[in-house]
């Protein structure tokens, strides 16, 4: 098992930025791997093309790379957090998390005993080690971010921060924006917005562990790591390439005058 590029980052002041892949093509994950990022996600959750066995396989076309493979699964749940991991993921980011109990959960899912409740399993991550060394390491290396995404999650974040095991909150803003009643076009400068995020973050700095925020373009992503996110996207795969296409074509019909 490597070092975890983004936890190395973070002891030093450093935030990381992550390509997100909602693709679930393996080309395309390895691609985004060699690009740069610090991370790269795996978007199991909402990714219209990630099934449980395109996880594998881009975990797999990443491995080559220093990116840091991680894994948004579909929903609070052991299976699925084991499942990312044992395939290969240093890290999960862990959806519509409400309460201390459930940050708990997700951050014992992802330790083994007697840290937590993961299953010993020797799978991917034993290929290139023994599988005590990789036990014995694992614990420390694995992300956990739980996501701040409701209102409820909100008024709850000060006792979210201090769940043993986790490492990181990581603000969803649409979702959040949209059980707020903010206008999913305009959260990013939303007064409201910014308050929660303050809220989150303080929260997050307060118990030690990370305040992150998923971002949206490069300009909003820039702004809330200047507000202080460690960790953040600046774009899935789908809307760069779609972006990039128009791009290009305005390009050539602008060429050909």
């Amino acid at each position: 098992m490597k070092k975890n590029r983004v936890k190395e980052l973070w002891r030093q002041g450093k935030p990381a930025v992550q390509g997100w892949c909602s693709s679930g093509n393996p080309y395309i994950a390895e691609l985004m791997a060699h690009a740069g990022f610090d991370a790269v996600v795996i978007d199991w959750q909402h990714g219209v093309g990630v099934s449980q066995d395109s996880v594998v396989a881009c975990l797999q076309a990443m491995s080559g790379s220093d990116a840091v493979p991680l894994v948004r699964v579909p929903w609070n749940a052991p299976e699925y957090i084991w499942y990312a991991l044992d395939a290969g993921a240093y890290g999960v980011i862990v959806p519509m998390v409400n309460s201390y109990a459930e940050a708990e959960a997700a951050g014992r899912a992802c330790r083994y005993a007697p840290r937590g409740c993961r299953s010993v399993a020797g799978n991917r991550p034993s290929l290139s080690e023994p599988l005590p060394a990789y036990v014995q390491r694992a614990n420390d290396e694995i992300l956990c971010l739980v996501m701040i995404e409701t209102v409820k999650a909100l008024e709850n974040v000060e006792e979210i921060a201090r769940a043993p095991e986790i490492d990181g909150l990581y603000i969803g803003p649409s979702d959040l924006s949209l059980d707020m009643g903010l206008d999913l076009s305009n959260w990013a400068d939303d007064p409201r917005h910014l308050a929660a995020v303050e809220r989150v973050f303080a929260a997050a700095r307060a118990n030690g562990i990370a305040p992150c925020h998923h971002g949206g373009s490069p300009e909003v992503s820039a702004k809330f790591v200047k507000m202080g996110s460690m960790l953040c996207q600046v774009g899935n795969d789908m809307r760069l390439l779609a972006a990039a296409t128009a791009s290009a074509l305005t390009a050539f019909r602008a060429a050909l005058g």
